[in-house]
């Protein structure tokens, strides 16, 4: 069930220290899922499709409480083939307010991918340190 389209409402970060203090920074990504319902058509280069709309927050925290960063939005996950697939779906959530595991880790890995370059490009604006560690470059010495 790949994510065929995404939609942004909200992009905040907020930075809360005016010195970013030197020492280890731990960054906390948690990406949430608020609800999930039957989307509307999708249009795509084959055709029209329907979907599951699922509505996101992704929060980003730092510790010690250096900033904070909240990204809300949705994304649309074209409807499995078979209906009784949707139903389950939808039903899980309506019922236990809980995700299939699939559709989970779907949206999951396609908000980090796609939310990653934008945080970082404010990240670097605003001085604070990347949600990511960096490869580095060392020296050997032999």
């Amino acid at each position: 069930m790949p994510v065929v389209a995404h939609n942004l409402t909200k992009v905040e970060v907020e930075k809360l220290a005016v010195s970013i203090p030197t020492g280890q920074i731990q960054v906390n990504l948690s990406p949430k899922i608020e609800d999930l319902r039957l989307g509307g058509e999708v249009r795509t280069p084959t055709g029209k499709i329907n979907g599951v709309e699922v509505v996101f927050s992704f929060e980003v925290t730092y510790q010690p409480e250096i900033a904070r960063a909240v990204i809300k939005g949705d994304v649309n996950v074209p409807s499995p083939p078979k209906k009784e697939m949707i139903d389950e779906i939808l039903n899980l959530w309506e019922e236990e307010k809980k995700v299939n595991s699939v559709l989970f880790v779907e949206v999951t890995n396609f908000l980090t991918s796609e939310l990653s370059p934008l945080l970082m490009i404010i990240s670097k604006e605003m001085r604070l340190p990347y949600h990511i560690p960096l490869p580095r470059a060392q020296l050997r010495t032999q």
